[in-house]
């Protein structure tokens, strides 16, 4: 039976530290003190520290009394035993564990337990034991992972240049492939003269639908098979190992499935090439396969671990992450495994490197408190309803990021949530050499004391990589979740922070390198200094608007070629006034178009589908004179629709323009007049680029609107469906705007006019139920229902109020007739959304509620986000504006569309009411 109670937790907090308090000037000065470098800033005034899950863990209180239990003496100490005998459980008995650190916790040991427990003669595996690991040394132990991955690099290395490995050329670098190399382990590989070579399976940010996180996950983290196998056909000989990450810390943490490892194996085997993992996480990796791999479900967490290095002839290991410990690392491989053969002795060489750097094989350079600890968290790790919790905490972290808008690198890995800053940037023109991920970084340290790692551009140093390595380096910030650390209130804290910075993102400083640019592992130590976003607009009027449509293109999900033929059409009609810089403000002695609401004399719309999400978008502009005329404007409106037509012989006609030019644009003008003519075009990946012109119906006069509407609808042979309009029209409506398409093929080719409802209140219950029903009259898909409960959500807490003194907007109906709709019209309603409501944010929590009351798809609610992302270049909270209407369509089945109407805000937000 289902039930909405949560699973239990997996542990309790028995001890506490209080966290600091400090101001945000006190950040800041101390960032500068430790040249914004992160890594630098000191814990102990961070809030939350999400910098690494590397030796932060809470330790269990079974690794505490373990701890307590630690045996300091230099050779062969207690906890060497115990450690030995815990990789041999848990990483190659499966669940036929032997459990002897048991004993030795409870201080049971004697020497009968040394001679048949600790001291037993095995080999062949991980671990030899007894007088072969005297022969045969294969596991050593480490201070941390990055030691191992150093003694191992490095010995290969020399032995590789004394002949040994089966290279063909032992002058030149050996490769190493990998599904990913994490810094350390990449940097440590390659300062030991290996060339590294990186096969990620494709697809890494790639959309994943929020609606399957928990439910299915398609392992990301895998090595490409496929450009491995190749990579080794073209270069036989040249590769020494196969190191395979689990999880894919350089991937975002993705698991790698155990086909996956199981394939790699195959191909190492097939070439004689040994495969290692890279097991920091392997904890988590295998929580993964057992919860999203068919075939496992019922496989143990136990059982799933031994057969993932089953497949493995060695691996390094750091036990600060799932060894729970706060120090530790191992390196160890199989006995007599083909590594073992490749590099003949390697072992001693290994041993001996150990002792001279690290310190006696009994240790290491762990202390044997620290031994013991790592052995027991070893079991701990594997626990079902620990790593069950571990997993959950991350996921739930990222989903609540996403739920407020802020993109992450979905499915969410094991340790860590990345978020995906060329999302989190989207429209904010950063560039990768920007270190724009830096930014938010400090700016997150600044604010809130939280701390996270920029894992993009800078970390991986795009800016010294050749031009085809950089296409591999993802974007991304980040927050590793220490073990047993944070509570939900943490988390939360620290969703809400970087929301905050996802609003105004549009101020987070850019990064730049004071110091240590050519550093090796420059991230750990390199200076840098926070730059101010320049966010004054230095381009022309085309130049901006093309941008903003480049933009509008990415997240309405239209190809490049699309987004460069909208723009072409823009510059057909903005002609040589859009090459004219944007002025600081706008300039009211000029003609001032109303097509937006800054009066930049374009404005973008957006039409998405509530089921399918998928959206067209259109831009409407006035083609502005350079002169300062009402002749010039007339002048400029008739030349865009002679180039437009001349433009696009084969779809675009003028005839139905020429047969009622008279009537919209007579020779005598008259000063209520609000335009001359408006173009607008939208791009159909059937059809193209499709035109359409505005008109004014008040060319003769406001009260000649009615007559002038009525001439134009009869002379294209349209007098049934005006006698329709004209029939709803009471004393409060009034044409406002007629459009006409400028199509060749009539059957298609749309006239509509535009009502203007109620005087100046949009939010009257009374009015909106009148132009409901006169909808529901005339339109055969119009549901009255579905547009009251429209207007209703856009008028928000406004819904009801008299105001009819504030004189404000009124709501606009479209009526639109064709040769394909016959005599009925298809209708729209317009909502003027910035004429009642403080500002947009309040907007986006309107037309968020309504998306989601009326069911509309995840797809189309992301899209709006997407739209909305692309557009703004301000927090939507300072002001009113970049929402000008928005619009419901519905159509043929009970389908419906919602129309964004954008504002470009060249010139800024509006003001308060």
């Amino acid at each position: 039976m289902a039930t909405s109670v949560p699973r239990p937790p997996a542990h309790a907090a028995l001890v506490v530290r209080s966290l600091p308090s400090a101001s945000a000037e006190e950040r800041e000065k101390i960032l500068e003190d430790v040249e914004y470098n992160v890594f630098a800033f000191p814990a102990g005034l961070l809030t939350c520290d999400f910098l690494s899950d590397s030796g932060t863990s809470a330790m269990t209180d079974v690794q505490w009394a373990a701890l307590v239990r630690g045996d300091e003496s230099y050779g062969r100490n207690w906890g060497y035993y115990c450690l030995l005998d815990a990789f041999r459980d848990i990483f190659e008995r499966g669940t036929n564990r032997h459990n002897v650190m048991d004993k030795v916790l409870a201080g049971k040991t004697d020497v009968a337990f040394y001679q048949t427990k600790l001291l037993v003669s095995s080999k062949g595996g991980f671990v030899n034991g007894g007088r072969h690991q005297l022969e045969r040394p294969n596991f050593f132990i480490l201070p941390q992972g990055r030691c191992a991955e150093t003694l191992l690099f490095s010995t290969m290395s020399a032995m590789i240049a004394e002949g040994y490995g089966s290279h063909l050329e032992h002058d030149k670098p050996a490769a190493i492939i990998s599904n990913g190399f994490f810094d350390t382990t990449g940097a440590n590989a390659a300062v030991a003269g290996f060339n590294l070579q990186t096969f990620t399976q494709p697809g890494l940010t790639d959309p994943f639908p929020s609606a399957l996180i928990g439910v299915k996950n398609n392992f990301k983290g895998n090595l490409d098979l496929a450009a491995t196998k190749a990579y080794l056909e073209a270069n036989p000989g040249k590769v020494s190992m196969i190191l395979v990450t689990i999880t894919n810390n350089w991937a975002a943490a993705q698991p790698v499935s155990m086909a996956n490892i199981r394939g790699a194996a195959s191909l190492a085997k097939f070439h004689s090439i040994p495969l290692f993992l890279d097991a920091c996480r392997f904890a988590e990796n295998a929580y993964f396969i057992q919860r999203y791999e068919d075939g496992y479900a019922d496989k143990s967490i136990a059982d799933i671990v031994q057969e993932m290095f089953s497949y493995a002839e060695g691996f390094t290991i750091s036990l600060k992450k799932d060894g729970l410990a706060n120090m530790g690392g191992v390196l160890c491989f199989r006995d007599q495994g083909l590594f073992a053969q490749r590099y003949e002795g390697i072992g001693m060489l290994l041993k001996e490197r150990q002792i001279l750097c690290y310190g006696n094989d009994s240790y290491g350079g762990m202390s044997g408190r620290d031994l013991m600890a790592a052995s027991a968290g070893l079991y701990q790790v594997t626990d079902q309803a620990y790593l069950c919790h571990r997993i959950t905490q991350v996921q739930s972290f990222a989903q609540k990021l996403q739920a407020n808008g802020v993109a992450v690198l979905s499915p969410p890995g094991g340790h860590a949530v990345y978020l995906d800053m060329d999302q989190f940037f989207f429209g904010c023109n950063r560039k990768l050499e920007d270190f724009a991920a830096v930014g938010f970084t400090i700016e997150l340290i600044k604010k809130y004391g939280i701390r996270a790692a920029e894992a993009g551009p800078f970390g991986w140093a795009y800016d010294l990589k050749p031009i085809e390595e950089r296409s591999k380096i993802p974007n991304l910030v980040r927050f590793a979740v220490p073990r047993h650390v944070y509570s939900d209130e943490h988390i939360d804290y620290t969703v809400a922070a970087i929301k905050d910075l996802y609003e105004r993102r549009h101020t987070v400083p850019n990064a730049v390198i004071t110091r240590g640019k050519h550093m090796k592992l420059r991230h750990f130590s390199a200076g840098l200094k926070p730059v101010a976003v320049d966010q004054a607009i230095n381009d022309s009027f085309l130049g901006e608007a093309s941008r903003q449509l480049r933009h509008l293109s990415t997240a309405t999900g239209q190809d490049a070629a699309a987004a460069e033929e909208l723009i072409q059409a823009l510059a057909l009609v903005t002609g040589e006034w859009g090459k004219t810089a944007v002025p600081k403000q706008l300039d009211t002695t000029r003609w001032t178009s109303s097509v937006s609401n800054d009066g930049s004399a374009v404005e973008y719309s957006v039409s998405i589908d509530q089921g399918t999400g998928k959206a067209e978008l259109r831009f409407l502009t006035e083609a502005q004179p350079l002169e300062n005329s009402w002749a010039h404007l007339v002048e400029a409106a008739l030349r865009a629709n002679q180039d437009i037509g001349k433009s696009y012989p084969s779809i675009v006609s003028l005839e139905r323009f020429d047969a009622i030019r008279d009537l919209f644009l007579p020779p005598s003008s008259r000063r209520e007049m609000k335009l001359a003519a408006w173009h607008s075009c939208a791009w159909s990946t059937s059809k193209g680029p499709q035109w359409k012109i505005y008109l004014d119906p008040c060319a003769a006069g406001k009260e000649s609107a009615t007559q002038t509407a009525r001439e134009a609808f009869s002379r294209l042979g349209l007098d049934t469906g005006w006698r329709l309009i004209e029939g709803l029209l009471g004393p409060n409506d009034h044409v406002i705007y007629f459009s006409l398409d400028l199509a060749s093929n009539t059957e298609e080719a749309r006239v509509k006019v535009y009502i203007a409802h109620g005087g100046a209140d949009a939010t009257s219950r009374a009015v909106v139920a009148e132009v409901a029903q006169k909808h529901a009259s005339i339109c055969p898909d119009a549901d009255a229902f579905e547009i009251q409960r429209f207007f209703a959500a856009m008028a928000g807490d406004e819904f009801g109020r008299d105001n009819s003194s504030n004189r404000r907007k009124s709501l606009f109906s479209c009526f639109a007739f064709s040769g394909k709709t016959g005599e009925r019209p298809v209708g729209t309603v317009h909502f003027p959304v910035d004429a009642y409501a403080a500002d947009d944010a309040e907007v986006k929590r309107r037309v968020d509620g309504y998306l989601i009351d009326v069911g509309a798809s995840v797809a189309a609610r992301e899209r709006y986000a997407m739209v909305l992302a692309a557009a703004q270049r301000r927090p939507l909270s300072d002001g009113r504006g970049i929402h000008a209407w928005v619009s419901l369509k519905q159509r043929a089945g009970g389908k419906m569309d919602n129309t964004l109407y954008l504002c470009p805000e060249m010139f800024g937000p509006r003001g308060a009411f």
